[in-house]
């Protein structure tokens, strides 16, 4: 008995030391990134949690998002994580808001990275289509934005000179150009 209990120490020990010397199996941080995405989703998906999808958009019509990098779809109750991925929080100018011809306003939104890689300094609102309102082709979003952190991306625009309902779409990219999500603006001139 005492013979057999000295030799599961040892073999414990053997492999507690021999553990130390393995070389790291991630050495590439964005494996790593990838990594823990997939062990936090396996883990949700466990517990039930719903992971936050895009959406950016608080109206009853839907826009076409595109996103990166699904990383787990897994199991008839997985969700997908994804890289790069936007929830609308709060916009500052409502739909249908009423400007005289030719106004200054600003248009904020502020959104919150629901993804697993940071949003760097260079992610930015770029005009997609409609009327642009003299705003920019592109504003960079100018501070990293971190996991489950928020920023409010502001542009200044003009309400066009003519009376009626002007509609201006932009959309959240990376710093590559990649669509993570449209936002618009839509304003009334009277």
């Amino acid at each position: 008995m005492y013979k057999k209990s000295v030799w599961v120490i040892v073999l414990m020990l053997t492999v507690v030391l021999s553990a130390c010397n393995f070389p790291l199996a991630f050495d590439d941080p964005e494996k790593v990134e990838n990594a823990v995405a997939e062990t936090v989703a396996a883990y949700e998906a466990e517990e039930e949690v719903v992971v936050p999808t895009l959406a950016l958009l608080p109206t009853s019509t839907p826009m076409p998002t595109l996103t990166t990098e699904p990383v787990v779809t897994e199991g008839p109750e997985a969700t997908k994580v994804l890289c790069n991925s936007a929830q609308f929080i709060y916009e500052t100018v409502p739909d249908d808001t009423k400007y005289a011809p030719g106004a200054a306003f600003d248009k904020g939104w502020t959104l919150r990275n629901v993804g697993y890689c940071t949003w760097s300094v260079d992610y930015k609102l770029a005009f997609e289509s409609g009327d642009k309102m003299n705003g920019p082709d592109a504003k960079a979003i100018g501070v990293e934005v971190k996991p489950n952190g928020e920023v409010e991306i502001v542009l200044s625009l003009t309400a066009p000179s003519a009376v009626g309902t002007y509609r201006g779409y932009w959309v959240l990219q990376t710093a590559d150009g990649e669509d993570i999500g449209p936002m618009w603006v839509q304003i009334i001139v009277e």
